[in-house]
């Protein structure tokens, strides 16, 4: 067993001075294939080193009276480690927000300068930065590449990229690249790429996918939903094979829709600005934590592991990331634990992202559940756009984007769909609205809860 006695960073490949991108990716290439037991002892042995790192340079774990005993049942192997890590208090995110600099380290190696900052857009009302360093900086490249090489891409092929952009690279019609850029083209010659912004009209995008006509789409699954209504089954251009969604949960109806009507395979990649690529997929579709970089707890609401196929809180330690140490962060996400995978890699699986608390569903007597199927109600003429908003524990107001008038007769159905989706005699509100704005980041809520959690 790996101690925390053990010395130097976990894996070298990623934690060493010097350690390169083609290094880091080979690296990861054999790592794919660690037991399950070499994953969670190398684990260990850097969270040693992360702990260490927090307790003596970071002031809001300074003062931790937790901090200290862990290390040392960390330390001894002797067993109690485990009991100590589940006690220790859960991250915040108000807390990373409002006291980010308590949580900021005074001294790092010079392995992990220099600094950077990444961003998050505050969907769920909480903006946060946090610091990233080159290791940091490192694994998320890193981990960009295994995706596409689990999932078997040729980098011949031209990608495809419909996402939120700043103003200044918002270009009309898309902006066209000579290649896939960082980090795949730095150890690659990539086919070209091309980019256009969330925000242009639709008419305009589908222009865009005509033209350029990608091989690899990456996009949020709303848009690929809105793309998939407009253009129809078998409406896809010619040279579509794989569309690869992002920022948002993927509803299990929306990948076979793309599957079935278009032809093409389906992939996602759960990640956060805060801690990097958390999980992606295998060939075998499912979606597998990344253990190299990452330690990944789904916990009941009384702090206790999920067991297969229970929903949970996510909560993450970011195992590098030593200029900010996000020890038990909850991230405010919830998912389901998976059972193990055939791929035969050890690496844990997460059955389902389902989203935030604030995309949970609530029942007048308190209980919240995940809500499904929401756009079953597609099956009533016309909806263009939906989003249902919780605005108080016995109402949903259903926010529509039409495009043509209902009838009392669609109205009745939309209500008795609505109340049959989700289980309770909803009193349902509905109104027409000339569109649904998407969040900061590009992100689109199907469903949007304004009560505030028990």
């Amino acid at each position: 067993m790996v101690t925390g006695d053990s010395t130097g960073p976990w894996p070298a490949f990623i934690g060493a001075r010097g350690a390169t991108l083609r290094q880091a990716v080979d690296g990861l290439q054999a790592s794919q294939h660690w037991s399950a037991e070499a994953l969670a002892a190398g684990q260990r042995r850097q969270l040693a080193q992360l702990l260490r790192t927090a307790a003596k340079h970071v002031p809001w774990y300074e003062r931790a009276d937790w901090i200290r005993p862990l290390l040392a049942a960390l330390d001894s192997g002797a067993g109690g480690f485990a009991t100590r890590w589940a006690q220790v208090p859960l991250l915040a995110k108000g807390e990373l927000r409002e006291h980010a600099a308590l949580l900021t380290a005074r001294h790092l190696p010079a392995a992990h300068l220099p600094l950077g900052t990444t961003r998050t857009s505050g969907s769920v009302g909480i903006p946060v930065e946090v610091k990233t360093t080159t290791v940091t900086r490192l694994a998320w490249d890193a981990l960009t590449v295994r995706e596409h090489l689990w999932r078997q891409r040729d980098f011949g092929k031209r990608l495809g990229i419909i996402r939120s952009l700043t103003r200044a690279q918002a270009v009309a019609g898309g902006r066209n690249q000579p290649d896939w850029g960082p980090p795949t083209a730095a150890l690659w010659r990539t086919g070209r790429a091309s980019v256009i912004h969330i925000g242009s009209p639709l008419g305009e995008q589908i222009d865009w996918l005509r033209r350029f006509d990608p091989h690899y789409l990456l996009t949020y699954p709303s848009l690929a939903a809105a793309l998939l209504e407009e253009l129809g089954p078998g409406g896809r251009t010619p040279a579509l094979e794989e569309v690869r969604l992002m920022s948002e949960p993927v509803d299990a109806g929306l990948a076979a829709r793309l599957a079935a009507d278009w032809g093409v395979r389906v992939a996602d990649v759960y990640s956060a600005n805060e801690v990097g690529n958390i999980a992606f997929r295998c060939q075998e579709d499912r979606l597998h934590v990344q253990s190299e970089t990452i330690l990944v707890e789904i916990l009941d609401d009384a702090g206790r592991a999920c067991d297969a196929g229970e929903m949970g809180r996510v909560v993450l330690t970011a195992l590098h990331n030593l200029a900010m140490p996000l020890i038990r962060y909850d991230i405010g996400d919830y998912a389901r634990i998976g059972d193990a995978c055939p791929c035969g890699r050890a690496h844990p699986v997460i059955g389902q992202v389902l989203g935030r608390v604030r995309n949970l569903a609530l029942t007048p007597d308190g209980r919240r559940f995940w809500p499904p199927a929401l756009a079953k109600i597609r099956e009533v003429p016309g909806i263009r756009q939906f989003q249902y908003v919780q605005t108080a524990p016995g109402s949903i107001e259903l926010r529509l984007v039409l495009g043509r008038e209902l009838d009392t007769t669609d109205e009745q159905r939309l209500r008795d769909l609505v109340c049959r989706l989700l289980g309770h005699p909803y009193e349902v509100i509905i109104r027409a609205v000339p569109e649904i704005p998407r969040g900061p980041s590009g992100k689109f809520e199907e469903f949007l809860s304004m009560v505030n959690p028990a």
